[in-house]
């Protein structure tokens, strides 16, 4: 679509060609989480590397955020939770999240560097690929990837100068198979929260390290 290669991430290495930006896509959540995180106020997100364990950070300067399967990781002070990242960061601002989650920081690790993208950034972040080599990366997971594939498809029609349908784009996320799991584990506000916010102008740009906005680096 609009000359963008999409592509799922699955279980093996990603196949990315040289001078390919990868734009990677995990709408619920973990995009999303860092989305929300560099909007209201983070300055940089580490994603956790397997030798890094939240015990490696003060507390009192980094929030530490840890999920899999959906739920909180022991040890972790945050689960991966866009919608309770608000209220956290509104009683204790931090500059720096160090991040490790199910699908999305093990796939960024793998990357040089990269974009990411939900469906709360999409415009912002088409506005930035316009123009340059990328490779739309909808991470999935074990429920299937309908609510990344519908992002991918979203941002390749902005690239190519179509618009998009954010009602379509909601439904993609609401009816998945993702959706459905997080609703049973009770975070359904976390639903509402992506699908039923504005855009934000925010661009998280990976450079093997940790994750900033584009926008203000």
């Amino acid at each position: 679509m609009a000359g963008c290669r999409i592509i799922s991430a699955g279980n093996e290495a990603l196949q990315i060609r040289t001078g390919e930006l990868p734009v990677l896509i995990d709408n619920l959540r973990a995009a999303s989480t860092i989305v929300t995180a560099l909007a209201r106020g983070v300055r940089r997100i580490i994603p956790l590397r397997p030798d890094q364990n939240p015990q490696d950070f003060d507390a009192a300067e980094v929030l530490t955020i840890g999920e899999s399967g959906g739920r909180q990781l022991p040890g972790f002070e945050a689960g991966n939770s866009p919608a309770l990242l608000v209220d956290i960061l509104a009683r204790n601002p931090r500059d720096t999240i160090a991040m490790r989650t199910s699908n999305l920081t093990r796939i960024l690790i793998e990357c040089e560097r990269a974009v990411i993208c939900s469906s709360m950034n999409v415009q912002a972040i088409a506005a930035y690929c316009t123009g340059r080599d990328i490779c739309i990366v909808a991470a999935g997971g074990s429920r299937g990837q309908a609510e990344d594939m519908g992002v991918a498809c979203a941002l390749a029609a902005l690239i190519g100068g179509a618009s998009f349908d954010p009602a379509a784009l909601a439904c993609f996320a609401r009816e998945s198979e993702a959706a459905r799991h997080l609703q049973s584990l009770g975070f359904q506000a976390d639903i509402d929260f992506i699908t039923g916010s504005g855009q934000c102008t925010v661009v998280p740009f990976y450079d093997g390290r940790e994750i900033r906005n584009a926008k203000h680096s």
